[in-house]
């Protein structure tokens, strides 16, 4: 399940970033350091190995952005609804934020952003749309109430 990612872990998740081409990765690890320091950084790791990365930038009036990258084999598999709802978790509980942002960079990713029900913030015909998430946008299936109001898989 997603975990937060310790100062130990970092340098997986920078070596996962290089490995996947991501954008504005600095050439160098010590570089990323400062980088890491401020934002929350997260994962799903499989035994000690980190399969997927998950990135709150640091947060500006209650506003992040957030960012995945993942390894190859997981591509199209981490984004289940119980990983979904503990991000957004993550980030309108503990986090306390008022708003998530995403920026895809690829036809594929814009599908998944909408699917998890981000909704746009830009036209979705430019190069990199943007997307937001706020509490009020949340579908119903991510959050935290629903699984309070369970009741022998039954709502009460």
């Amino acid at each position: 399940m997603v975990e937060l990612l310790h100062v130990g872990q970092w340098p997986e998740l920078y070596r996962l970033m290089v490995a996947q081409k991501f954008p504005d990765v600095p050439p160098r690890y010590s570089e990323a350091v400062p980088y890491f320091e401020k934002a929350h950084v997260y994962g799903v790791l499989e035994g000690s190995r980190l399969q997927v990365g998950f990135v709150f930038g640091p947060p500006e009036d209650g506003v992040a952005f957030f960012d995945v990258v993942c390894a190859a084999s997981e591509q199209g598999k981490w984004a289940t609804p119980a990983v979904l709802r503990t991000l957004f978790e993550v980030a309108f509980k503990d986090m306390k934020l008022r708003c998530v942002w995403i920026q895809p960079a690829t036809r594929k990713a814009l599908k998944a952003g909408l699917a998890a029900g981000f909704v746009p913030a830009t036209p979705l015909d430019v190069r990199q749309p943007i997307l937001v998430m706020t509490t009020g946008l949340l579908p119903r299936k991510f959050r935290q109430e629903n699984q309070e109001e369970r009741h022998n898989g039954k709502f009460v």
